[in-house]
């Protein structure tokens, strides 16, 4: 293999000094490579193309000078690869991704053109040495492969390569391992990852290798043949728009009277720094949008905390008295558009919030003030999620388990879908939606009372849809609004879905907002759930209750409902 590869590097010494290869001063260049073979007439596989696609996509958005390829022979294949290689030249940043079939031959991995299976196989060397010619600064090879195929005989899986400077490569699943059969979770991990803003390969990768092994409860391990090297970003925080475009959490609108597309993404990226702590946030809002709707706003947050981090909350535990019962808002209930969740105006107040009586978690009880909001009547029922799905903002279709789908409140939801129809509902509508903060859910859901539950100290039978709250046992999530509606005309607070919320999980309350903000910290995976659901007992469904869940992490039982500002 040495030999060979100082051979290829004499004979390519010419094609690097080229003009084609010269580099302007201060310009990093970027490059990729996309391969994506599903079209195998013995063994397809199914959802590579469209993935490619996706990769390609992200990659272009991040400023990627992209050569991709799908479904493709021999000559298409190595056409793909001539002509990237073409564009490689020295300090570049570089990423591969390739998924399809593969085959060990000769003690090398060989990559597999839909057809004619062996007779048309690449050697992966193909790629690798005019890379290792190139010396790119960070490169990352993705070989999202190594499933069983009718080619592959006993040697099954991948090979692993050698530490190449510079140079990582990521598998699947361990050397000499077949790829279990079912969900992609290593591509789909690695997709979400790039599209990440501001996110290291280094820290992408690891993301994958950890999504991988909690799945599949470590029955399958990604392997990993060096550390990526520092630097290599694929969503960079500065590229609102290209981040929008390609991010699940910040759909493309669809066009909307009234409403720019510009103006969509500039609402969606405000919503989702809204209740950051950072500085540098606001300023990257600020570098993208310097006009922007909220453009005062952002740099009158991006000097408070340029300044120095905010006093700590006071730790004091408040004496938990019943506060005074805020008024329930005057007047109906309301939508922005047709479609969009029935919504209901929560008045503004303060509250105690917290529970001394059960979990450290729980406390301590501190007092919050509330400003008044919007939140939805209802928790988003699946009739209002495949709106968005038929409307082109959501991507995810969740399992209804044979249930029925309609007013039953939409579940298998995590955090990045329910923020997926956020955004596309804040577009749709022109109205900045998002979900409720912690405190304000709890403020909502007590709608001025004191008492361990909204209708009292006891647990009352056929209040709620949980397990024990009920003579009959239900099992399963029910049409939204069955039970009776607490004091601010909210339903299902209590029950039957459990609720996302925006803030990140917190040990105890310590350092809580007291303005009804959101508690946020930076790279937090778990976030808030509240309310309980049909699946838990009524300890869960108390005011006070509250759990947590990792934020990209789906279950039947957990869904949402909407808030707004007024």
């Amino acid at each position: 293999m040495a030999w060979l590869r100082v051979l290829i590097a004499v004979l390519m010494l010419p094609l690097l000094a080229v003009p084609g290869f010269a580099q302007q001063p201060g310009e990093v260049a970027r490059i990729a490579l996309v391969i994506a073979n599903e079209a195998y007439p013995e063994a397809a596989i199914a959802g590579v193309a469209q993935q490619g696609r996706a990769v390609a996509e992200t990659l272009s958005a991040g400023g990627f000078d992209v050569v991709a390829v799908e479904n493709a022979d021999r000559n298409a294949l190595r056409q793909a690869i001539a002509g990237f290689a073409s564009k490689l030249r020295r300090g570049a940043q570089v990423v591969v991704f390739y998924s399809g079939h593969t085959t060990q031959q000769r003690n090398r991995n060989f990559l597999l053109p839909v057809q004619n299976g062996t007779e048309g196989a690449v050697d992966l060397d193909e790629i690798v040495d005019p890379l290792i010619i190139a010396r790119p600064t960070s490169a990352l090879i993705f070989l999202d492969a190594g499933r069983d195929n009718p080619w592959q005989g006993n040697a099954k899986g991948l090979l692993p390569l050698e530490p190449m400077e510079g140079i990582a490569v990521l598998f699947p699943t361990a050397p000499g391992k077949a790829l279990p059969a079912g969900p992609d979770r290593a591509g789909e991990a690695w997709l979400k990852a790039i599209r990440t803003p501001g996110l290291e390969m280094a820290q992408a990768v690891k993301q994958v290798r950890d999504t991988v092994s909690r799945e599949t409860r470590r029955s399958q391990q990604a392997w990993l043949s060096a550390e990526p090297p520092k630097g290599l970003v694929v969503t960079s925080v500065a590229r609102p728009v290209a981040v929008a475009q390609g991010s699940r959490a910040v759909i493309p609108p669809p066009q909307t009277p009234g409403v720019t597309q510009d103006a969509a993404y500039d609402l969606a990226f405000w919503e989702s720094i809204r209740n950051s702590r950072s500085a540098a946030e606001y300023r990257a809002y600020l570098d993208a949008y310097p006009n922007g709707r909220f453009a005062s706003l952002a740099r009158t947050r991006e000097q408070e905390y340029r300044a120095g981090p905010a006093a700590p909350a006071s730790t004091a535990v408040a004496v938990a008295t019943p506060p005074a019962s805020p008024q329930p808002a005057a007047g109906a209930p309301q939508r922005d558009c047709t479609g969009c969740p029935e919504l209901v105006a929560i008045p503004a107040g303060s509250f105690q919030m917290g529970s001394n009586d059960l979990y450290e978690f729980e406390k301590p009880v501190h007092p919050v003030s509330v400003r008044g909001f919007y939140l939805g009547a209802r928790e988003v029922t699946f009739e209002e999620w495949d709106l968005c799905i038929d409307q082109g903002g959501c991507n995810h279709r969740p399992d209804d388990r044979g249930l029925g789908r309609g007013k039953r409140p939409v579940t298998d939801i995590h955090w990045n879908d329910a923020n997926a129809y956020l955004a596309w509902l804040s577009a749709r509508s022109g109205k900045p939606y998002r979900l409720p903060t912690e405190s304000e859910w709890e403020y909502a859901a007590r709608a001025g009372t004191a008492t361990t539950y909204p209708w009292g100290q006891t647990l009352v039978k056929e209040r709620a849809n949980c397990l024990g709250c009920n003579d009959q046992k239900r099992g399963s999530a029910t049409a939204a609004g069955q039970f009776p509606a607490n004091a601010f005309g909210l339903y299902d607070m209590a029950g039957n879905a459990a609720e996302w919320i925006a803030d990140c999980w917190s040990e105890n309350y310590r350092s809580a907002p007291r303005d009804g903000s959101a508690y946020t910290v930076g790279g937090c995976r778990e976030r808030v759930l509240r309310g309980g659901s049909f699946n838990n007992d009524p300890r869960y469904l108390r005011s006070a209750a509250r759990f947590k869940y990792e934020a990209d992490v789906r279950f039947y039982t957990n869904g949402f409902r909407v808030a707004r500002d007024r």
